[in-house]
Formats: C-alpha cells, sequence, structure tokens
C-alpha cells in the first residue's frame, strides 16, 4: 500500500504549523540532495560508510534513484559487501569524529558542527534539500548539558537560515551511552562519576541522554509552531544499547543498518509527501473539510486483523504522550496499531503528521 494519508504530509507540521509549499520532486531537474550531517556516528566510525551505505543501497531497493548524498567528504562511488554481494553507494557525507554541537572548551575541548558548516560555507556550498541532523553524544559525554538544547536550536537554525526555503532538517535523536563500558570517556563529569557507584553513574548517563532526546522532540515542535520545515528523527528508537553498539557508543554493522533503512524509509516518505502518488485509490475524502470532525478507518494489526478506529483531538494527546514517554498512560488498554498510521511497523512522529492530517486536514 502506498504510504497511507498520502505518506507523513510532511509539508505540514506536526501539531498543525505549514511549511511553505515545497517543489514537487519530479519538477526538478537535479537530484534530491540529502547531507548526512553529524560527529563519529555519521562518519561511521569503526565502520567505513556506517549509516549511510545502507541508506544509499536501500533507497536503490526502493526504486527511488533520484538521491544524491552531499557533504566534502567521501566519494560519489564506494563500495561495500552486503548479503554476499559487492554493493556501490553514494558515499558523500559531513560527519566529523569528536565533535559537538558547537564549539566547547573547559572540561574538555570539543570542535563544533557549526563552526564547521560556517567556515567552509558548506550549506550553501552543496545546498541540501534535505539535512539528516544527528549531533549531541560528544556533549554528552562531556558533560556539556547546560544549554544543550539551546545550542541545538542555534544550529538548526544556521542550517534553516543559509539553506533557504528549500532545506528540511530533520533532527534526530542519540542513541543510548553504555557508561559502564565506556567509563574512562566520561571523565568530564569529575565528582559525579567518582562519588557514585557504577550503577548509580549509569543512571545519571541515562537521563542525560533521555533529556536531550525529549529536548530534541520538544524543540521540533516549538520549531514547527514557528513555520520552518523541521522533522522529529528517532534513531533512538532503532539503536539496541545492549545489542547494536560496538563500544558503548558508536553503532556496530547491525546499528548502522538499522540507522540507514530508518533514514532510508524518512526520505522515501519525504519524497512521497511532495510528489504524491496520482494513481493511488485513496482520495482526499478521506480526509475531513471541516477541522474537528471525527473519522473513522479502518487499521490494520500486527496479525493482519483489520479494525475500526474512529479518530478523535483526544487521539492526538494520547499519540503526543506515547512520543514523549514511550508508554500509554493513564490509558494503558489502548492498542497502538491503531496509531501506527503510516503502516512502517513503529509509532513515531510521522504518524502525529498524518493522525493531525487526518483529523483536521
Amino acid at each position: 500500500m502506498k504510504r497511507k494519508i498520502a505518506a507523513l504530509m510532511l509539508s505540514a507540521g506536526l501539531l498543525g504549523s505549514t511549511f511553505p509549499e515545497a517543489e514537487a520532486v519530479g519538477e526538478k531537474a537535479e537530484k534530491l540532495k540529502v547531507m548526512p550531517l553529524g560527529d563519529s556516528i555519521t562518519d561511521g566510525y569503526w565502520e567505513q560508510g556506517g549509516y549511510r551505505k545502507y541508506l544509499s543501497c536501500t533507497l536503490r531497493e526502493m526504486g527511488i534513484d533520484n538521491i544524491d548524498l552531499v557533504g566534502p567528504k567521501g566519494a560519489d562511488t564506494e563500495t561495500f559487501t552486503y548479503n554476499g554481494a559487492e554493493v556501490q553507494y553514494d558515499g558523500n557525507y559531513a560527519g566529523y569524529s569528536g565533535y559537538a554541537i558547537q564549539y566547547m572548551d573547559g572540561k574538555e575541548t570539543r570542535q563544533g558542527i557549526l563552526e564547521t558548516l560556517k567556515d567552509g560555507n558548506l550549506i550553501k556550498k552543496y545546498s541540501p534539500d534535505i539535512v539528516l541532523l544527528q549531533i549531541g553524544t560528544n556533549d554528552v559525554l562531556s558533560a556539556y548539558n547546560d544549554g544543550i538544547t539551546d545550542r541545538l536550536e542555534n544550529l538548526v537554525n544556521y542550517i534553516l537560515e543559509e539553506g533557504g526555503s528549500g532545506v528540511t532538517v530533520f533532527v534526530s535523536t542519540i542513541p543510548d551511552i553504555d557508561s559502564v563500558l565506556v567509563s574512562d570517556w566520561l571523565w568530564a563529569y569529575g565528582e559525579e562519576k567518582w562519588n557514585s557507584t557504577p550503577e548509580e553513574f549509569a543512571v545519571k548517563v541515562q537521563g542525560c541522554v533521555d533529556s536531550y532526546n525529549e529536548s530534541v522532540w520538544n524543540l521540533v515542535m516549538k520549531l514547527q509552531g514557528e513555520g520552518k520545515k523541521v522533522m522529529h528523527g528517532d534513531i533512538h528508537s532503532v539503536v539496541d544499547m545492549k545489542t547494536d553498539l560496538y563500544d558503548g557508543v558508536h553503532p556496530n554493522e547491525s546499528g548502522y543498518e538499522k540507522m540507514g533503512k530508518y533514514w532510508a524509509d524518512a526520505v522515501a516518505d519525504y519524497i512521497d509527501a511532495v510528489e504524491p502518488d496520482t494513481q493511488t485509490s485513496e482520495s482526499s475524502s478521506d480526509v475531513p473539510s471541516e477541522p474537528g470532525t471525527e473519522v473513522e478507518t479502518e487499521t490494520e494489526t500486527a496479525t493482519g486483523e483489520i479494525r475500526q478506529k474512529t479518530y478523535r483531538h483526544s487521539d492526538m494527546w494520547i499519540l503526543g504522550n506515547f512520543l514523549l514517554n514511550r508508554k500509554i498512560d493513564p490509558i494503558p488498554e489502548v492498542s497502538l496499531h491503531d496509531y501506527d498510521l503510516t503502516h512502517d511497523g513503529r509509532i513515531d512522529g510521522f504518524d502525529m503528521v498524518a493522525l493531525r492530517r487526518l483529523i483536521e486536514g
């Protein structure tokens, strides 16, 4: 089934703010330019090509061949072995090992993504249509947690200002950090670390990761409320700390593959939103003409069961609560299958877009 409800309707904000009208991909003479941007996880620490090789080849497997990964690093054509075969991928990107959101010194000196973009004029030089931004892990590792969201907002706004109306920024959460495995990397926490048991300190670090990831969501909501072309990405939801990390911070091959496929879905959904399938049998009559109208539609469970679900504004609260807390409370009997409106097997911000569009038109 074509991604339902015009895929994710990325031309609308998660809470109803409207993006400037996007130019249809099919009307562009050039390819859609995607810039993977971030720290060592984007760079591909331990695994050459990182998630980017899986992003590139997964898009081709989907039949999407109008993508150009851009950035100052990598080559237009690189190869790796995937499922026993040599696979080519677009290797361009902007990932920098050890970098924080912006230049920081004091506890530990970290070079900054913000300064790197400015110094190289990278946004104007490469003119990305989409920026896949994942940054913040090194800020947490160096205990630069105070003001972290303000720095992130400053970075995102810089990208938007430099990119103009043509760029959409996906701002992602970060994976968990195994503080026991990388204890030596966390020396900047000082007394907080040395005066705690490993278990107590692990709770502290996890709290910093969780707080940052929640702030990413809140920042996306804020910027969308200002009419800015920003979307939420949730890499945290697909990378498991125990099975998908090589060294407690950087993904292993399994983790990078999951990341690449996640981003491929996001890019494909973006394309569906700006270049809707005119052949689909689903019509705009599925969407109510007046805001607030209750909508009854079919949803499919994991077992293939078809059920009817009536959506109201209260569902926005339920879904929003789940996205922020990863639980439904105080309504535990609600089936999350009812809220996987994009039918991709997970509940995320894209489903909020679809739900808002479905309810309010």
